[in-house]
């Protein structure tokens, strides 16, 4: 235990020596573990009391502001962006052609894809033709939409500017989904890259001289690379007023003109619903057009008899027009008769062949054999053949020299087509009654 240390006459409690906490016997500045000991500082009042410890500065809130501003600035960067961007799906706003072209000048049109495909439009006497395709001749009217379109493209605020991110937006010399070339001979009048898709009708474009980017509202089906994207589906429409006749596998089809006043009544178009020729109708009631409803007059309804619309033609008559039969007496079905002249008029194909022909096209042996005798002009025939080993067939024409592929669908009436198919069946006499 611990002995007091004895005062000296005249001296003071304030002035006695510190005690240390634990002394050694060896080292009194060490406690018995070894760590330095602990100073007691006798108080005034007799206590002791304990040192403070020594702080030192942290810099946490000049690190936190520096944190926030930094992030406020990135967030004013987003919303800047943002802002920009926020009309990009929106309403076009016209602000500037992105390219600017005469769309009456270019006779050249060259529209590549990104897989390497390419098609060539070219305008040869006022015709555009397709050379890389038997020469075959290209849709006025699908070239002029081209060209329209492609004028009328508007920029707004561009995505980028930087050709860095050409390859980004697939806009770049090197990686496109279109790349369309518009000349005049061999000058160049514009170039235009069309690349990825950002939404329904949207696409990232490219001037091919500038370096910004931008969206538009167009489509890349708008500017295919694929020639048959671009043939005249329509080489073989006809409209019906333009047939008088047709020769289809030896069953011969003759128009006629009804109710001219002269017809006797088994030469009347059969309209397949009891209706009967009026006696003494004019040249000019029976040349009214053929959008009259059947209808039966409410004071003989029942009666079969079909009445007169107000401009004097038959309501029941199903057109201008009579088709008769080559050899047969007995009245057609008017409705199936037309429904085979429309088959031939409106002739459509697939793609084109080329201008040669091959044994799989199986031309020696063809399907149908028609003829469409026209009311200006020589007659068109047309051979149509089964393609080998496949579901389509092969048409062949004799005012064009190229071989044409055409779907099942417009072949299956004509090939079908037989004389008692057309003829209607005699009316059975009504039962007698006792």
């Amino acid at each position: 235990m611990m002995s007091p240390t004895p005062m000296t006459p005249g001296s003071s409690p304030q002035e006695s020596t510190p005690i240390v906490a634990g002394p050694s016997s060896r080292n009194p500045a060490l406690t018995a573990t070894g760590s330095p000991s602990t100073t007691l500082t006798p108080m005034t009042s007799g206590t002791f009391q304990t040192p403070m410890k020594p702080t030192r500065s942290q810099p946490i809130m000049g690190k936190t502001l520096g944190l926030l501003a930094a992030l406020l600035l990135a967030q004013l960067a987003l919303a800047s962006f943002l802002f920009m961007r926020g009309n990009d799906f929106g309403a076009v706003q016209p602000d500037a052609p992105l390219i600017t072209f005469d769309p009456a000048a270019v006779d050249r049109v060259t529209i590549q894809d990104g897989s390497g495909s390419q098609m060539e439009l070219v305008k040869r006497d006022g015709q555009w033709r397709l050379p890389g395709h038997f020469d075959f001749p290209a849709s006025a009217s699908k070239v002029e939409a081209l060209l329209k379109d492609l004028q009328g493209l508007r920029t707004r605020l561009p995505v980028s500017t930087s050709p860095e991110a050409f390859a980004r937006f697939k806009v770049a010399a090197d990686l496109f989904e279109r790349r369309v070339d518009l000349r005049q001979g061999d000058q160049e009048l514009a170039m235009l890259y069309l690349g990825d898709s950002p939404g329904f009708k949207r696409l990232f474009a490219r001037d091919g001289q500038g370096e910004a980017v931008f969206e538009v509202a167009y489509a890349a089906h708008q500017a295919g690379a694929q020639a048959k994207d671009w043939t005249d589906k329509g080489l073989f429409a006809l409209t019906s007023d333009q047939i008088a006749g047709l020769n289809l596998n030896g069953m011969v089809l003759t128009k006629t003109k009804a109710g001219n006043g002269e017809q006797k009544d088994d030469e009347v178009a059969a309209t397949g619903q009891g209706g009967q020729d009026h006696e003494g109708e004019s040249s000019q009631d029976s040349k009214a057009k053929g959008n009259d409803q059947l209808s039966q007059d409410p004071e003989t309804e029942g009666s079969g008899q079909i009445r007169k619309d107000e401009g004097g033609g038959q309501a029941g008559q199903v057109g201008p027009d009579h088709w008769v039969l080559e050899g047969e007496t007995t009245e057609i079905d008017q409705a199936k008769a037309g429904d085979l002249v429309r088959a031939a008029a409106n002739l459509n194909y697939l793609d084109v062949l080329g201008t040669e022909t091959k044994p799989e096209y199986q031309m020696d042996n063809p399907v149908v054999r028609l003829t469409v005798q026209l009311r200006e002009g020589k007659p068109r025939e047309f051979l149509i053949a089964k393609l080998a080993d496949s579901e389509d067939y092969v048409l062949k024409a004799s005012d064009h020299p190229w071989y044409f592929k055409v779907g099942a669908w417009a072949v299956k009436q004509l090939e079908k087509a037989r004389t008692e198919r057309l003829l209607l069946e005699p009316e059975q006499p009504a039962p007698a009654q006792d």
